[in-house]
């Protein structure tokens, strides 16, 4: 037990018998570590933060048991903003002196306080933020440690699904893109690559949260495109493109997004809508251990979750900071090294050999036979359907 998280807890239970109550923030006195998680409980994208904190009630019970440690976890609102991200991460570390970072889960407000978190020798776990320079945060001593795969990984993935011929010829592409940090991100390797290529690549942008892309739709149909990337970070907002596309009558042979249309879009839309709607995710949702970890989910929960891949994430990051505390104890530099040296990471029966090295926090890498294209049956649920691996989507034609 580290001496430290024994004085916080003594002085917690000190305010809670002065002041009547505890609150569910306070260490236990046996804790071995305290987590600070950052997120956006208010603010236009909650089920970031609530995924990540169900995410962690799932996850703990079972590492702790694994590695026989106890995790304590203080939770501290960022509501979608940098500088909600920098309030929050003061009190963190400056009045509840956490062991480590995990979160926030959005780009613009986690780059807003890495470099607060390098500084302070902190792990810093990213679940779901994406942008490129999360990792490395901290020089030769990297303290940034990320389990989803970074934006750069994931569009390098993506092209090669985009970017494919469509019947045998060069495509038009389309890129339809939120006007925002994680949207703008992939225009730029986008537009490169379509240079690179000989592709042409029409751009369309919409405001986050915007309701009618009728415009943008007519433009990218009358410029001929015939494969279509949407790059949102909300289903909310794939919802407006894809029925504002269905509404002029544009319907490209090939039509891909990213794994946040599983965040409120079929709720939102019809089966016509989804159809032929594809995307692509470095883990299989119908493997049996992400299976595992969906019915675990539903079985607490009652209902699915909104992000599932940000649920998974929190496990393998998770079992990689417990196995890092393992080695390293009460001191965060060597904690760090161990995360980094960690041979295997595990999730309900699926291990990661060496997901990390020296000066590589990145968890994927842009193996295209380990990544996976999926989409929606066309019953009214819309059903996740895997339609194989990235590789072989390429020799095949996707």
């Amino acid at each position: 037990m580290h001496t430290r998280r024994m004085v916080a807890a003594l002085a917690a239970m000190l305010l809670a018998s002065a002041c009547g109550s505890g609150t569910e923030s306070s260490p236990s006195a046996y804790s071995d570590a305290l987590i600070g998680v950052i997120g956006p409980k208010t603010g236009p994208a909650p089920q970031f933060y609530q995924d990540t904190q169900r995410g962690i009630e799932l996850a703990a019970p079972i590492v702790e048991k694994r590695y026989g440690l106890e995790l304590d976890f203080v939770y501290a609102d960022d509501a979608g903003s940098p500088e909600g991200a920098s309030s929050a991460v003061q009190k963190l570390l400056n009045e509840d002196d956490v062991d480590a970072i995990f979160g926030p889960p959005t780009s613009a407000p986690a780059l807003q306080i890495a470099e607060v978190v390098a500084r302070s020798r902190r792990p810093y776990l990213l679940v779901s933020a994406s942008n490129a320079d999360l990792v490395p945060t901290g020089g030769d001593k990297n303290f940034a440690f990320r389990t989803q795969w970074s934006g750069p990984v994931l569009n390098e993935v993506n092209s090669q699904v985009v970017f494919s011929d469509v019947d045998g010829k060069k495509p038009v592409v389309g890129i339809a893109y939120a006007a925002d940090a994680f949207g703008q991100a992939a225009v730029a390797q986008y537009r490169k690559l379509g240079d690179e290529l000989g592709v042409k690549v029409v751009e369309e942008s919409m405001q986050t949260g915007a309701t009618d892309f009728t415009a943008g739709a007519k433009r990218l149909r009358d410029a001929g495109v015939n494969s279509v990337f949407l790059n949102f970070t909300s289903g909310s907002d794939i919802a407006t493109v894809t029925r504002d596309m269905k509404v002029v009558r544009f319907d490209p042979p090939r039509k891909t997004t990213t794994s946040n249309v599983l965040a409120n879009y079929r709720e939102l839309s019809e089966p016509a809508e989804w159809e032929g709607l594809k995307f692509v995710e470095r883990e299989d949702l119908n493997s049996p251990n992400f299976t595992k970890v969906l019915d675990a989910y539903r079985s607490a929960y009652g209902e699915e979750p909104q992000l599932p891949t940000v649920v998974y994430n929190v496990f393998s990051a998770l079992d990689a900071y417990a196995q890092g505390l393992k080695a390293g104890g009460g001191d965060h530099g060597a904690v760090r090294d161990a995360i980094e040296s960690v041979a295997s990471v595990e999730v309900e029966g699926s291990t990661y050999e060496k997901p990390f090295a020296p000066g590589d926090g990145e968890f994927y890498d842009a193996d295209f036979a380990n990544w996976h294209v999926m989409g929606f049956d066309d019953t009214p649920e819309g059903d996740i359907v895997t339609f194989g691996t990235v590789a072989d989507c390429i020799k095949r034609g996707c």
